[in-house]
């Protein structure tokens, strides 16, 4: 089993230190991924949360410098708010610079005030997603030598010279975010991963046996971006209680399809977190890899 680390590129332990810090201990306790949080310019009423919040790809390239191994991704990438060209233009260098470790999941967004913010539609996010990751492949993918043509609704180009390609070719897995039924359609249709937030047990298992049967045999490894917080009431969509009760708790989601977790750890500050990142790895990974995992596609 993979596991990858939410890092806190946004709040109070944003820092280059913590960030740092984070990561290379993420790499040296045999996390496979560490991620961090895009959002740009949150209008106040949303911003509670991510309005202190470090540039997601920039933070990237600054931990790429810092690591050997650990392969860096966004949860998720807004995509349909940003200009899709530059943003494959980015995650290739990303994933030339860091030796072919770049990850990265796309999704619509949800607060319309930093659409507007950024000047982009709102109503139409999800069509122009769809049109993005198409587009995003070709960039990723085609032979250049006679110039690159695409032809969208939303996004045109005329001879366009797109190098160098990423190192993972045909270009980096991009997988979709999200948890409502367009996301599932679009992860079933176009993505290489389905990656939710926070989703409850049931709701998981229902949605993988949906996106399974309408992805017909295509391979779409089956992600989740959940909370991990020992000292919660038990919640639905969280890991908490002590060591043993979170891998129950894991062990069920992997039963019901989950391949890759991305876990989001709940700490106070720096110091807790490294604590419970170690702790996990040394305490809930062994129980789970005792108990008959289901084994994760890259």
């Amino acid at each position: 089993m993979k596991y990858g680390v939410i890092l806190p590129n946004f709040g109070p332990q944003a820092s280059a230190e913590e960030l740092t810090a984070a990561a290379q201990a993420a790499e040296s306790l045999g996390y496979d991924s560490v991620w961090t949080t895009d959002h740009l310019v949150l209008p106040r009423s949303d911003a509670q949360v991510y309005g202190h919040i470090l540039e997601a790809l920039m933070t990237l390239a600054h931990l790429a410098a810092c690591t050997q191994r650990i392969r860096l991704g966004v949860s998720s990438l807004v995509l349909p708010q940003r200009d899709p060209v530059l943003a494959a233009k980015q995650l290739a260098t990303l994933d030339r610079l860091s030796g072919g470790r770049a990850m990265v999941c796309v999704g619509v967004g949800w607060s319309s005030g930093e659409f507007a913010n950024l000047g982009q539609r709102f109503e139409d996010r999800g069509r122009r997603l769809d049109e993005a990751v198409r587009l995003l492949r070709l960039l990723w993918a085609s032979d250049e030598a006679a110039g690159l043509t695409f032809e969208g609704r939303f996004y045109q180009l005329r001879e366009a010279v797109f190098a160098p390609k990423p190192v993972q070719r045909p270009g980096l897995p991009i997988w979709i975010g999200g948890n409502s039924p367009a996301a599932l359609r679009r992860a079933a249709e176009l993505g290489d991963g389905w990656h939710p937030t926070r989703l409850p047990l049931r709701e998981f298992a229902q949605s993988v046996a949906g996106l399974r049967a309408r992805a017909s045999g295509r391979p779409v490894t089956i992600s989740l971006r959940i909370r991990v917080d020992p000292e919660a009431a038990e919640t639905p969509g969280v890991l908490s209680g002590p060591p043993p009760r979170v891998a129950e708790q894991l062990r069920a989601y992997i039963q019901a399809g989950l391949e890759y977790p991305v876990l989001a750890f709940e700490a106070p500050n720096a110091a807790a977190r490294l604590e419970a990142m170690a702790g996990f790895m040394h305490e809930v990974s062994p129980q789970i890899a005792a108990g008959g995992e289901q084994g994760a596609r890259p």
